[in-house]
């Protein structure tokens, strides 16, 4: 049975309370640390003294500690570490952004599994085998049949809105299972959906072999979380032989179609006479429920108050696991215990400026992250705050590591958010930090963290950023290797940034070759 967001929240707060036990460095340094002056007196450059490396490197102590174990989503520690973040939004006097007027926002991420005796994929006449020629995701609460289409790789041109109802749609998803096969697969998923198709089939590609379908067969009928209270939009991964078959009954060829359904232009194929017969029943195991917090400084201009910059950072990370030299926790220091304390530090300076900014500033800690950025999705599609009203997005990932005077800040070209945080770094030399463009374009960072579901509701967005490194989701991404005194200047240039936005006279606006690419990558 799971417990009521509640009784989580009264035993997060109880064990949050103790942060200092558990974390003797943050417990050592607070007697050396003064007292902060009074909200409200300083100017702009001393609110931004108040981020020091001492404060910085306890606060990532606490998150990244192994009484945190690892932050996964859902968890207790996590609950602990979202009570801990709301405790200090409340001691900076900022208010709940969440829901109920509260500081929360919690989003449904059950337990189910797939039945594999009420599992069916028959296509063309053919009855597949689960965990052979085929997994599934997603749930069927009937089962359903439909024509089948072949629409390439699912470009706009060839998936209208509402051109495939009725039909069951057939695509080609390339590469092996990473990220962004995982992000194509999505952008996939969603304009087959939006096609008004009533399921998908990914065609895999011939590197799958059969023991990685078999893997995810029993993933799926093991059981695994999802987002979301209803069954997911069903989706069918097919070995490339198991398609190959269904297209020969049709009369057509799977591998001509694969190297033409890439080209620009492509225009859907039906499967004359062939038919596709799903059922994907699920089992619900648990209800579980994943935290977000939302916290706000008001803005002081009666007209642009309405209006929000949004300042992110995932505070979960992968919980604990494989255990490497002994270590099973992976703790995420920089990964993003780093991120999550950039956030705290900034609403600390802002909330004790004389002059505070003039548009309203959303401090914005979401969670799994690690799991396919739902947290932020989830937001993004189920806001607490007026969606229109948001300006810019600016989200904070692992910036505790690397070279000591180089943040990289990915996004600079996709709107005019490039151009302004260029003008902040060249107005304060005294950070020493070169703000680097995307060294990485070919990971497509941008389309990878929070950011990227600011950016798909079409919401200017800009990421922070120093790079991967050894200790990326390892154990061995340990507080002792943070470089603190980096990632509090990083954060004072985050402040900078996000109070020049929150004063700017317009709002930052998209190139237009970038919003290109981003509705490529979500339409």
């Amino acid at each position: 049975m799971t417990r009521s967001p509640t009784v989580v929240i009264s035993a997060a707060l109880a064990l949050a309370a103790s942060a200092a036990a558990v974390v003797p460095h943050a417990a050592a340094q607070s007697s050396a640390i003064p007292a902060p002056p009074a909200p409200g007196t300083l100017t702009l450059r001393d609110a931004a003294a108040t981020i020091t490396p001492s404060d910085v490197y306890s606060r990532i102590e606490f998150l990244a500690s192994d009484a945190m174990r690892g932050r996964d989503t859902p968890s207790p520690e996590l609950n602990i570490a979202a009570s801990y973040l709301v405790n200090q939004h409340k001691l900076f006097g900022l208010q709940p952004g969440g829901e109920n007027r509260s500081y929360y926002q919690w989003y449904p991420y059950p337990l189910r599994r797939l039945s594999a005796s009420g599992a069916r994929l028959e296509l063309a006449g053919q009855t597949l085998e689960l965990g052979r020629d085929y997994w599934g995701t997603g749930g069927t609460a009937q089962p359903l049949s439909g024509g089948l289409v072949y629409a390439g790789r699912g470009a706009d041109a060839a998936l209208g809105e509402g051109t495939m109802r009725g039909r069951v749609v057939v695509l080609a998803l390339p590469g092996g299972a990473t990220r962004d096969w995982r992000l194509e697969r999505n952008r996939q998923r969603n304009a087959a959906r939006r096609a008004g198709a009533a399921a998908v089939v990914h065609v895999l590609e011939r590197s799958w072999t059969a023991d990685s379908i078999a893997k995810y067969g029993a993933v799926a009928t093991r059981g695994g979380r999802v987002l979301g209270g209803a069954p997911g939009y069903p989706e069918l991964f097919v070995s490339f032989d198991a398609a190959s078959r269904m297209f020969t009954s049709a009369g057509l060829s799977l591998e001509t179609l694969w190297t033409s359904g890439a080209a620009p232009g492509f225009r859907p194929v039906a499967l004359t006479g062939a038919t596709a017969a799903v059922g994907l029943p699920q089992e619900e195991l648990d209800r579980g429920l994943a935290p977000n917090v939302i916290a706000v400084l008001p803005g002081s201009d009666p007209r642009l108050r309405n209006e929000y910059v949004v300042v992110s950072a995932h505070m979960d990370h992968v919980g604990v696991g494989q255990p490497v030299n002994g270590d099973s926790i992976y703790n995420g220091a920089d990964d993003d215990a780093s991120g999550t304390t950039a956030l705290l530090e900034v609403a600390q300076a802002l909330s004790m400026m004389r002059d505070r900014p003039k548009r309203s500033i959303v401090f914005l800690h979401v969670s799994g992250e690690e799991k396919g950025l739902l947290g932020s999705e989830w937001f993004a599609d189920h806001p607490t705050l007026p969606l229109a009203q948001m300006v810019a997005n600016v989200n904070v990932d692992m910036i505790g590591r690397n070279h000591p005077d180089t943040v990289v800040v990915i996004g600079k070209n996709y709107s005019t958010l490039g151009r302004t945080t260029d003008r902040i770094g060249a107005a304060h030399p005294e950070l020493r930090l070169a703000l680097a463009d995307d060294k990485w374009p070919e990971e497509r960072f941008f389309f990878r963290s929070d950011h990227f579901n600011f950016a798909r509701k079409e919401i200017p967005s800009i990421f922070f950023f120093s790079g991967p490194h050894e200790d990326y989701h390892r154990p061995s991404d340990h507080v002792e290797k943070i470089d603190a005194d980096k990632a509090a200047r990083i954060s004072r240039i985050v402040f900078y940034l996000v109070n020049d936005i929150a004063n700017a006279p317009e709002r930052p606006r998209w190139d237009p070759r970038g919003l290109q690419e981003v509705r490529g990558m979500t339409r």
